[in-house]
């Protein structure tokens, strides 16, 4: 959801509101045509506060099929990570989100504050 975690609420990781940014819940996969014309990518990940206790989830970063950021597992008591990719002449982005294991109960993942450099 744009701007918004996947329940409509604010972006909100350990506290820190962020304006812009995606919510998704895992699993779960937002692709973007770059068309080579884009070199960067820089984010913030984390589970959004709205889960309360629950909740465990793996950002990865993909450039036309090869992974080029990984957060590792994340849960809710985690402050955000801010995650950076190499995009340099990629034609699709691709932002993943698995469920860590466990299954998918409470993992509403929040892409935050991200900045896509592009020419």
């Amino acid at each position: 959801m744009l701007n918004r975690s996947i329940d409509g609420r604010p972006l909100t990781i350990q506290g820190t509101h962020y304006p812009e940014g995606l919510g998704a819940h895992a699993f779960s996969e937002i692709t973007y045509h770059l068309g080579g014309a884009c070199s960067a990518l820089s984010v913030n990940v984390g589970v959004d506060d709205e889960v309360g206790a629950n909740g465990s989830v793996v950002f990865q970063v993909y450039r036309d099929g090869t992974k080029v950021a990984d957060s590792g597992l994340m849960t809710v008591d985690q402050p955000a990570k801010h995650l950076t990719a190499d995009l340099t002449g990629g034609s699709e982005l691709r932002l993943v989100v698995t469920d860590g294991g466990n299954g998918n109960n409470s993992d509403h993942a929040d892409w935050a504050g991200p900045l896509i450099t592009c020419r």
